[in-house]
């Protein structure tokens, strides 16, 4: 039997043994093959977890700043799970890149790209599906130079989230440009544009 068969076979064992019952919020160790540690972490929540809603927009004031602002990394990291992957997109002509990295890895390729200019970055419109304990958010942006100047790009974040039971974290966030090969659906827009 491979390791991956016994984790599946004890997942499934445990889920049916506790399906008729309410698992505590902590769970030990060896009665438990997912560990014991908050999926969000154990360090103080952000007021911004308390809901899909506002954590996603609570993103958009941390990498919003003028030119040479430090950001809020620290309380980026509160708002991500351990282990939690941020993933940059770019397009070059006629290639798409994508490049999934740590927080800190984006932090600091923030920091280098943006960081001796203005960007404000701006949540025009949202739509969250959850279940359970697990949500995904559509949130649909727009950036700027300065807090008034013109639109530079336009987009849609995907951000996947988690309820760990006391607070919800960012599992993943990447994200697409609109391009007129593939402008937003409407469905994702903002109302009246």
């Amino acid at each position: 039997m491979t390791l991956k068969t016994l984790i599946a076979a004890s997942l499934l064992a445990f889920n049916l043994a506790h399906a008729a019952e309410p698992l505590p919020m902590s769970v030990a160790v060896q009665g438990n093959p997912l560990g014991a540690s908050p999926a969000c972490g154990t360090g103080a929540a952000d007021p911004a977890s308390a809901a899909p809603d506002t954590l996603v927009r609570a993103l958009y004031e941390i990498v919003s700043g003028p030119a040479g602002g430090r950001k809020d990394w620290d309380r980026m990291t509160t708002l991500f799970a351990p282990g939690a992957i941020v993933t940059p997109t770019t397009h070059r002509g006629e290639q798409f890149l994508a490049v999934p990295q740590s927080q800190s890895q984006f932090a600091a390729l923030n920091d280098r790209l943006l960081g001796q200019r203005g960007f404000y970055e701006r949540e025009v419109a949202q739509q969250i599906a959850s279940f359970g304990h697990v949500a995904h958010v559509w949130s649909t942006y727009e950036t700027r130079d300065r807090p008034d100047g013109p639109v530079r790009v336009r987009g849609v974040n995907a951000v996947q989230l988690l309820n760990d039971g006391k607070r919800w974290c960012i599992l993943s966030i990447t994200w697409d440009a609109e391009l007129p090969a593939h402008p937003i659906p409407a469905a994702l827009d903002r109302p009246g544009r």
